[in-house]
């Protein structure tokens, strides 16, 4: 059998250097200059991001979801603190903390570029598996 393993995610912006920083600011991603593009290191997701001059925006006018990929999520351990970060950071909270279900709980942000990112903090010992 064909095993498949994670390799990157690509990402596309008006801005790719200021969706660079934002990554780097807020979410301490690594950035890796390339010729003619910028790469980000978030553990061990690879991001690559493309410059799109006049890109337009992905979302919807009301908020609904469109098909694609709607966002990509990122675990650490203490949310509470994270969120603080990303508040000094002036990311922008989309939807605050909130438990999922029993043992998760996350929040979501926006970064330049229209990119969604929801923060997770998974507590296997609260988990109900039913």
């Amino acid at each position: 059998m064909i095993e498949f393993k994670w390799d990157h995610l690509q990402l596309c912006s008006a801005d790719a250097e200021a969706t660079a920083a934002w990554f780097a600011r807020c979410l301490n991603a690594e950035v890796v200059r390339r010729p003619g593009r910028v790469d980000l290191r978030i553990g061990s997701i690879n991001l690559f991001i493309t410059s799109l001059a006049n890109a337009q925006s992905g979302r919807s006018a009301h908020g609904e979801r469109r098909q694609g990929i709607d966002h990509f999520g990122v675990v650490v351990d203490d949310l509470d603190a994270a969120f603080a970060h990303l508040s000094r950071c002036d990311a922008e909270i989309v939807e605050a903390i909130k438990q999922v279900r029993p043992g998760v709980r996350a929040c979501f942000v926006r970064s330049p570029g229209d990119i969604l990112v929801e923060i997770l903090e998974r507590r296997p010992a609260e988990m109900t598996f039913t």
